[in-house]
C-alpha cells in the first residue's frame, strides 16, 4: 500500500512537472509569436512610414518639375508671341517696301504732227488704279505740246525707322500728283491733277486720310523749308519731283511711288484697252 501511495505521489509529480514546463512552453511560445506579431508590425509600419516619406519625396520632386516645366512652358509662349509679332512687323515692313502704294496709268491715244511747225501733239489718258488695278474716279483726257511728258508731284519721304517699323501712318511715302505738262510748256501751264493743299482722293478712298496727312498737304512748302518742323513730323525729306518719259503712240505707262522711294515712270507695252471718258 504505502509503495503503491509512492508511486502514485511520484507520478503526480511527474505529471505536473511535464503540465508545468508545457505551459511554460506555451506562455513562451505566445509570447514569441506575440513578439513576432508585434516585431513584424513595427517593421511594416516603417516600410509604410518609409514608402510614404519616398512617394513625397518623389511628389515634391514631380511638382518641382511640372512647376519648371510650367515656367519653360511660359517662357516658350512669350518668346513664340515675340516672335511672331516680329515676324508680323518685318513682313509688314517687306510688303511696304515692295508694294506700290500710289499707282497711276497714261495712255498715249494719239500723236499728231503739225505739218507747219513739225511739233507733235500727244493726246493722252491718265487714269488712277489702285493696289487691285481696278479704276479710282473718272479716266482724264490731255493734249500736250511734244512727245516728252513730265509728271510734277510733290514728294513726302518719312524716316527709314518708321517703314521699318511698319508705323501706320508714316511706313510709306506719299505723292500729290500736281500736274502734267509736254516738253514745250511751262510748268504753269501743265493740267492740274490733285488739288493743291488737299488730301488726294486715293488716300481717302483707301481710308488713309489722316490729320498728319491733311497737316502735311495743307503746309507742304513751309515743312518743305523748315528741317525742323520736318522732323517734329518724321519727315526726312519734302519736295517736287518731275519726272519725265518719251512717249509713244499706243503705248501704255505705268508711274508708281514706291514705299519708300519717289516717283518712276515704266513703260507696259500696248494699250491693252482704254476706259473711256
Amino acid at each position: 500500500m504505502p509503495r503503491i501511495i509512492e508511486s502514485i505521489s511520484t507520478i503526480n509529480s511527474v505529471f505536473r512537472t511535464v503540465l508545468g514546463f508545457a505551459i511554460i512552453g506555451g506562455v513562451s511560445a505566445i509570447s514569441w509569436l506575440g513578439y513576432s506579431a508585434y516585431d513584424n508590425s513595427i517593421n511594416q509600419a516603417k516600410r509604410a512610414a518609409d514608402d510614404l516619406a519616398s512617394a513625397r519625396s518623389s511628389l515634391d520632386a514631380t511638382r518641382k518639375d511640372l512647376r519648371h516645366a510650367r515656367t519653360q512652358i511660359d517662357e516658350l509662349g512669350v518668346q513664340i508671341k515675340e516672335q511672331a509679332v516680329e515676324i508680323d512687323r518685318l513682313a509688314t515692313s517687306l510688303r511696304l517696301i515692295k508694294v506700290d502704294h500710289r499707282v497711276a496709268r497714261l495712255n498715249v491715244l494719239d500723236q499728231i504732227v503739225d505739218e507747219d511747225t513739225g511739233v507733235i501733239t500727244s493726246k493722252i489718258q491718265f487714269l488712277e488704279i489702285d493696289d487691285r488695278g481696278q479704276v479710282i474716279g473718272e479716266p482724264q483726257e490731255f493734249e500736250l505740246q511734244g512727245q516728252i511728258v513730265y509728271i510734277d508731284g510733290w514728294i513726302v519721304k518719312f524716316d527709314d525707322k518708321y517703314i521699318e517699323e511698319a508705323d501706320i501712318e508714316r511706313g510709306s511715302s506719299l505723292v500729290l500728283f500736281r500736274r502734267l505738262f509736254g516738253e514745250y510748256q511751262q510748268p504753269n501751264e501743265g493740267f492740274l491733277l490733285d488739288e493743291a493743299g488737299e488730301t488726294p482722293m486715293a488716300y481717302v478712298q483707301a481710308g488713309k486720310s489722316s490729320e498728319l496727312e491733311k497737316k502735311i498737304w495743307r503746309d507742304f512748302w513751309s515743312i518743305a523749308n523748315d528741317s525742323q518742323k520736318a522732323r517734329r513730323l518724321g519727315i526726312r525729306a519734302a519736295h517736287g519731283d518731275a519726272p519725265s518719259i518719251k512717249m509713244r503712240k499706243g503705248m501704255s505707262y505705268k508711274i508708281e511711288l514706291r514705299a519708300s522711294d519717289g516717283l518712276s515712270i515704266t513703260p507696259e507695252g500696248p494699250i491693252v484697252s482704254a476706259p473711256s471718258t
